[in-house]
C-alpha cells in the first residue's frame, strides 16, 4: 500500500513511469470489471482507453492517494455506464454463488444460472452495479459508498432490494432453491 501511494504522488507529479506502473498493477482487475458490464470486447477496450485516459489527465484531482483505485473503478463505472446509455444494452453476468454470501460449493444447474443471469440484466442499474461491485469484485459496503457517492445506508438499501427483487422472481419462476 506504501508503494502505490508513493507511486500515485509521484504520478501527480508527472512521472509517467510511475503512472503506468499503477495501471499496469490494476490492468486485470478493470478488466473484469468492465467485463461485468460489457460483454463486447471492443466495448471493453474502449472503456478501459476511455478510463486510463481521463485518469491521467485527471489525476492531479486525486485528493487522496490512497484510494486510487477506487477512483479508478468509479471512472470506469462512469465510462460503462455512458457507453451503455450510448448503446443502449445491457449484459452483466452473474451466477448464485456470487448472489448469495454463504455459497455452497455445490455446482448449480445451468438453468438457474441463466436464469440469475437473465434476472440481473432485467435489474436497473441502481441495484445492478452495487450487486456487481460487492459480489464480483468484493468492494465493502463503504469503498461502493465512496465509488458511487452515495451514503452507507443507501448501499445497503440497494444491495437488500435488489437481492429481494431477484428472489422474488425466483419464486415466481419456481427456481427458488432452499438455501437461498
Amino acid at each position: 500500500m506504501k508503494t502505490e501511494i508513493k507511486l500515485v504522488k509521484k504520478a501527480q507529479k508527472g512521472d509517467h513511469t510511475a503512472f503506468f506502473s499503477l495501471m499496469k498493477n490494476y490492468e486485470v482487475r478493470l478488466y473484469n470489471l468492465a467485463k461485468r458490464f460489457l460483454h463486447n470486447e471492443y466495448d471493453i477496450a474502449d472503456v478501459l482507453q476511455e478510463t486510463t485516459i481521463s485518469a491521467y489527465e485527471n489525476l492531479n484531482q486525486l485528493k487522496q492517494p490512497q484510494y486510487f483505485y477506487t477512483w479508478l473503478c468509479k471512472i470506469l463505472i462512469n465510462k460503462s455506464k455512458a457507453l451503455l446509455l450510448k448503446n443502449s444494452k445491457v449484459s452483466i453476468g452473474f451466477t448464485y454463488e456470487n448472489l448469495t454470501q454463504n455459497a455452497s460449493s455445490q455446482k448449480l444447474d445451468f438453468e438457474l444460472s441463466l436464469t440469475l443471469e437473465n434476472l440481473l440484466d432485467e435489474l436497473k442499474d441502481t441495484y445492478k452495479i452495487p450487486l456487481v461491485l460487492y459480489y464480483y469484485n468484493g468492494f465493502s459496503v463503504k469503498e461502493i459508498s465512496e465509488i458511487l457517492n452515495e451514503p452507507v445506508g443507501t448501499i445497503k438499501s440497494k444491495l437488500s432490494r435488489g437481492r429481494n427483487l431477484i428472489k422474488k422472481e425466483l419464486k415466481k419462476q419456481e427456481v427458488f432453491h432452499e438455501k437461498f
